[in-house]
């Protein structure tokens, strides 16, 4: 511990103010622990999405033979919308049945052929990814969220990087809540 020691020596009192830097540094260590684990463990909670909005940034009239497909996702109560619009038309639409089990691979199936059918990037050499978007409303549990976001990362494509050909997510997805 700190602390000051005095003693007498020939009429005149020396003082020893020496500090005790054993606590500091165990203090340090834990701190710097503690800062350690808490950057692991946040790293891994995250989800890996943008804040991309899909379409032009300015309010310039739009021409819309360059207007790119998008894929919407609504989650409803009894059912998942898949709708493909371009601008503002709608160019398909199909309804899959939701189940209450957080299975979601007829979703992922369905995406999956969706994509196949309508998707704008699905050449080796296009390097861009179409995009989606999720509709929610605010009360949907973040694990439902996530059973649909990971049925949008199950439709893979591949994509020529660095000579060799990997396999990347076919969408980008962008949240949008109701």
């Amino acid at each position: 511990m700190a602390g000051v020691e005095v003693q007498g020596n020939k009429g005149q009192r020396s003082t020893n103010a020496d500090i005790n830097m054993i606590p500091f540094i165990d203090l340090l260590m834990v701190t710097v622990a503690f800062l350690l684990i808490t950057a692991v463990w946040t790293t891994h909670s995250q989800i890996p999405t943008n804040a991309q909005v899909p379409g032009p940034p300015s309010d310039a009239p739009v021409d819309i033979a360059n207007v790119e497909k998008v894929l919407h996702v609504d989650v409803q109560q009894e059912s998942f919308k898949l709708t493909w619009r371009q601008g503002s038309t709608v160019v398909s639409e199909l309804s899959v049945a939701r189940n209450g089990q957080g299975d979601h691979r007829e979703l992922a199936a369905q995406i999956e052929k969706e994509w196949a059918t309508h998707g704008s990037h699905r050449d080796v050499a296009d390097l861009r990814v179409d995009q989606a978007v999720l509709h929610t409303d605010n009360h949907l549990p973040f694990h439902e969220i996530t059973a649909v976001l990971d049925a949008l990362g199950s439709t893979k494509r591949h994509v020529m990087l660095g000579g060799s050909e990997t396999l990347v997510a076919a969408f980008n997805p962008t949240f949008s809540v109701r």
